[in-house]
C-alpha cells in the first residue's frame, strides 16, 4: 500500500544518466519539509548504482525517494542524505548509523529515515535499499524539531547525529 501511495503521489522525472549521476548536474524535485529543502536524487522506483570502496559496481531499485538536505553537512563532509516516507507529518526521525562495507563493525555514514509512521517502518524501509543487513547500524530515533535544528547546525559545524558514540560489536 505504501508503494502505491508514493507512485501515485511523486513524479517520476527519468533517470539520469551514468555522467550526470557522477556530476550531480540533472534537475532533481524539490520537496520542502519543516523549513528544510529536501533535493530527490532518485525517486521510487528508480534505480540508484555506484561503485563501493573495493571497485564492485552495484545497484539497487529504491522503494522510497533519496536525497539529500540542501545546504547541510553531515559527519561524512557530505549533505546529510534522507529516505522519504510516505507521512510528511511523521512527528520522529529515525537516524541510522551505517555501517562499512566489508568492514561491517565500522560507522560509515548516517542515514535520515523521514516520514516513516515507526522506526519499524524506518528500518524496512532502509533494508529495502541494501542487499546485505549488516549495513544497519544502530538507530538513533528524534523528534523532527530536533533533527531540523541538528541539521541546520550543520552548515557552521558539522556534528549532526554522530555526536552520540556510536559503539559497533562486530
Amino acid at each position: 500500500m505504501v508503494k502505491q501511495i508514493l507512485m501515485s503521489v511523486l513524479p517520476s522525472p527519468g533517470e539520469p544518466t551514468a555522467a550526470q549521476a557522477e556530476a550531480g548536474n540533472y534537475a532533481k524535485r524539490k520537496v520542502k519539509w519543516n523549513g528544510l529543502t529536501i533535493s530527490i536524487e532518485n525517486e521510487a522506483g528508480s534505480m540508484r548504482r555506484g561503485t563501493n570502496r573495493r571497485g564492485e559496481t552495484w545497484e539497487t531499485r529504491i522503494l522510497f525517494p533519496y536525497g539529500y538536505v540542501n545546504g547541510s553537512m553531515g559527519v561524512d563532509g557530505d549533505q546529510v542524505d534522507v529516505y522519504l516516507g510516505p507521512n510528511l507529518a511523521a512527528p520522529m526521525v529515525y537516524v541510522v548509523h551505517q555501517r562499512q562495507y566489508g568492514n561491517w563493525a565500522e560507522y560509515d555514514e548516517d542515514k535520515a529515515m523521514i516520514c516513516f509512521d515507526s522506526e519499524g517502518d524506518a528500518r524496512a524501509a532502509f533494508l529495502s535499499c541494501y542487499d546485505d543487513e549488516r549495513f544497519l547500524g544502530p538507530i538513533t530515533a528524534m523528534p523532527v524539531a530536533e533533527f531540523v535544528d541538528k541539521v541546520r547546525a550543520t552548515k557552521r559545524e558539522p556534528t549532526m547525529i554522530k555526536a552520540i558514540p556510536v559503539l559497533f560489536l562486530g
